[in-house]
């Protein structure tokens, strides 16, 4: 996904030149997912990356020439953009996730810190800053959050398959089967997909109303089963939740599950290019009162925020002062009563576009806008 490597360039010179800075160290996956759309893990459990990216402005780098970028800067700073990896991780990088950009390599041995090899000092800003660096991370994330044409359509693929990952899998559910047993299936749908799961959640009958990230269990199905997922490619990640019935549900959980769409619906109606994710979540949480929820009913759980490089960026709240700009990613998860809804949808100057949708999928109509309903049988 680096065919759009210009256009971010372009985007990180201007943030380096209101700044006053001539280097930007990227340290965060998501960072160096946004640039590259490399994956820069080893562990899935840890969001600590594998190497560094020195992005320097203004011809030779740092430590000695880089390869110019092209189409680097509209400041006329070309950009040269240099790797930091070690002696583990450089061959496979340099052959699989970063094969295709023009990079130059610093690599150190296994056993020393990568950060005695990267640039320091009052021109070098960074999102993971070391004592002798500016921290940019709240520009960065600014930077990040704002998608490319390429990446949105990344994401539309991305959110496509988690939804059809999810399907396949639910529907392979049985009764009996066990939670680890159905996150299994999950799991195997995912990466069937080339799809990595960084977050994966699954609760039997009821017991999602207790709790709200149910790490799968031994505990079997008898009723109902509710499959939670993130799915990851090229940095980019969908947020999905089903749930499928083996019984038809009762008029009053079905009542239920609709009222929980009408909350969603507040949430995504206030969600307006322009407009802060904090009063974005103020109107979402505002109407679960209005639908017949307990007031405090969102206490109980986060409602979601910004995402598209991680599953929440950070989970919004009514003091959040970040713009919802076009082309950001929002996720939205509201819960309640046992049940709980969940999509990630890009931001247009027209609202939020839905993305995470399955033809094979049972819909619902809320708002206008077409919604996951209960699967059973």
């Amino acid at each position: 996904m680096t065919d759009d490597l210009g256009e971010k360039l372009v985007r990180l010179g201007a943030l380096a030149e209101r700044r006053g800075l001539d280097t930007l160290v990227l340290r965060e996956q998501a960072s160096i997912s946004w640039l590259t759309g490399a994956r820069s893990h080893v562990p899935q459990t840890l969001d600590t990356s594998c190497l560094d990216l020195v992005v320097h402005f203004g011809g030779a780098g740092p430590a000695g020439p880089g390869k110019r970028a092209e189409g680097a800067a509209s400041t006329g700073r070309p950009a040269s953009l240099t790797a930091v990896a070690n002696a583990i991780e450089a061959p496979r990088l340099r052959d699989t996730e970063l094969a295709d950009l023009p990079l130059d390599w610093t690599v150190v041995p296994w056993w020393e810190d990568r950060s005695a090899s990267l640039p320091t000092g009052a021109s070098v800003g960074s999102d993971r800053p070391g004592p002798d660096m500016v921290d940019v991370r709240a520009d960065l994330a600014a930077v990040r959050r704002q998608l490319t044409i390429r990446q949105a359509e990344t994401l539309a693929a991305v959110c496509a398959d988690a939804a059809a990952a999810t399907t396949a899998a639910i529907r392979r559910c049985s009764l009996g089967m066990t939670e680890y047993e159905a996150a299994g299936l999950l799991t195997e749908e995912l990466l069937a997909r080339a799809l990595d799961p960084v977050v994966l959640m699954v609760a039997a009958d009821r017991r999602g109303a207790a709790h709200r990230h149910p790490l799968p269990t031994t505990a079997p199905i008898t009723d109902r089963v509710m499959l939670v997922c993130c799915g990851r490619r090229d940095g980019l990640i969908a947020s999905v939740t089903r749930f499928r019935c083996f019984q038809p549900p009762t008029s009053a959980e079905r009542d239920t599950y609709r009222r929980l769409l009408e909350v969603e619906a507040a949430f995504l109606d206030a969600t307006r290019v322009g407009t802060s994710i904090g009063r974005a979540f103020a109107a979402g949480t505002a109407a679960y009162a209005a639908n017949g929820f307990d007031t405090d009913e969102w206490h109980r759980h986060h409602q979601g925020g910004f995402s598209g490089w991680q599953p929440r960026e950070y989970p919004a709240h009514s003091g959040s002062t970040d713009p919802i700009t076009d082309n950001s990613v929002v996720a939205w998860n509201p819960s309640g009563e046992g049940w709980k809804v969940e999509d990630a949808c890009l931001v247009t100057p027209a609202g939020p576009r839905l993305l995470v949708e399955d033809a094979d999928w049972p819909t619902v109509i809320v708002a206008g806008r077409r919604r996951p309903d209960l699967f059973t049988g």
